[in-house]
């Protein structure tokens, strides 16, 4: 059998005593969690959760079980956007023939999150066709508006009901290559200096390949942040990400004053000098993904 990276986000990164049911409902046999990485501005959890496609489709069933139970979508703050309680659900495969597993998988977790009564909304490599293969095509115009567009029909789901669930709102189930979540933090508390940044550092406006990148204002820290997901680990790296910022961050006359990794990321993506060249403090070779599942290889 293929073993797979499914890496649920939960719409819930400041209740300690939530993500610890969560992560103790997704922690069945068969499955490892591998990382665990809450963020209470996000008010958003990160799971990597690595097993075989049968016992990661269950863990997700948990999962969300627990989730719909714990968080109500209706009163959910925080600055990430966000459809559901168990906001998205990717897929990924280790190595790159194992992708069909992987969108086998998806699908079948789109019809077990269907049975609870969540609409499902399949992205990436399992969606239906490529107009519905952007996350933020799903997420566009937010909770509420994606409840309209599933009630006229212009946004209709690839499964379950065409209404938000009370609580748990809607899911986007994927499958898609590695991807690694990234966030620079600026010298400013000014939102639209970090959107600017964010603008011309994803690859739409003209930054490096497979950057898509927002920028946020974070209230408990008092400074503006530019939030990156690398979705193409093989032409661009973290410090390409990071010098691209710099150059921004300067010509707008501010900087980056440090990073931080959301979740694990492949060793190819991180330079040898690592926490230095990057600006991330405390990193560890336990948040690059090829130690940790060589780690759990040993034990």
């Amino acid at each position: 059998m293929v073993r797979l990276e499914c890496v649920p986000n939960l719409s819930e990164g400041r209740r300690g005593d939530v993500v610890a049911a969560c992560v103790e409902a997704a922690s069945t046999p068969g499955v490892q969690v591998l990382d665990v990485s809450s963020d209470p501005d996000h008010n958003r959890t990160v799971l990597t959760l690595l097993g075989e496609a049968d016992d990661l489709v269950r863990a997700v069933e948990a999962l969300a079980e627990t989730a719909i139970g714990c968080i109500d979508v209706a009163r959910h703050q925080g600055v990430h956007p966000f459809l559901g309680a168990l906001d998205v659900v990717p897929f990924v495969p280790l190595e790159h023939h194992a992708m069909p597993a992987a969108i086998e998988a998806a699908h079948r977790a789109g019809d077990v999150l269907a049975g609870l009564g969540l609409p499902v909304l399949f992205y990436g490599e399992a969606a239906a066709e490529p107009v519905r293969a952007a996350l933020a095509d799903h997420r566009r115009g937010g909770l509420a508006r994606l409840a309209e567009r599933m009630a006229s029909g212009e946004w209709p789901p690839d499964r379950g009901p065409s209404r938000l669930h009370p609580a748990g709102g809607a899911v986007c189930v994927g499958a898609r290559p590695p991807l690694v979540a990234f966030n620079l933090l600026l010298d400013t508390d000014r939102r639209g200096a970090a959107k600017r940044i964010a603008s011309s550092l994803r690859e739409s406006g003209g930054g490096p390949p497979g950057v898509r990148a927002l920028g946020f204002f974070l209230e408990r820290r008092g400074r503006a942040q530019v939030s990156v997901n690398l979705t193409d680990c093989d032409r661009t790296s973290l410090l390409d990400v990071v010098r691209k910022a710099d150059e921004l961050a300067r010509a707008g006359g501010v900087q980056v004053v440090e990073t931080e990794l959301i979740g694990l990321a492949p060793r190819r993506t991180v330079p040898p000098a690592g926490a230095a060249a990057l600006r991330l403090p405390g990193l560890s070779d336990r948040q690059i993904l090829e130690t940790r599942l060589q780690l759990r290889r040993q034990n």
